[in-house]
């Protein structure tokens, strides 16, 4: 005895193609979208593109500013460096 084909849960005349991965919807391949490698519905595929991460921006700057300093810092040692070498040799 064979397994029932499955069927798209939006078109119940195609073969399903796929299963959502947060509703498990079997979708035929019309209605199956892959994002980030995993397929999904589109109500699901709306729902996860309209959910937006907000993130601090404050530990970004704070890297920033830590770099620029330290460069600063850096290229200060630099020229005091080259400059007493620099003496040395005239």
């Amino acid at each position: 005895m064979s397994p029932a084909p499955l069927i798209c849960a939006n078109h119940p005349a195609r073969p399903a193609f796929a299963a959502c991965m947060s509703c498990s919807k079997r979708l035929c391949q019309e209605c199956a979208t892959q994002w980030d490698g995993i397929w999904h519905c589109a109500v699901c595929l709306g729902a996860k593109r309209s959910a937006t991460v907000r993130r601090s921006s404050v530990p970004g700057w704070l890297a920033v500013i830590a770099g620029t300093l330290l460069l600063l810092y850096v290229s200060a040692r630099m020229m005091v460096w080259s400059t007493t070498l620099l003496a040395g040799l005239l």
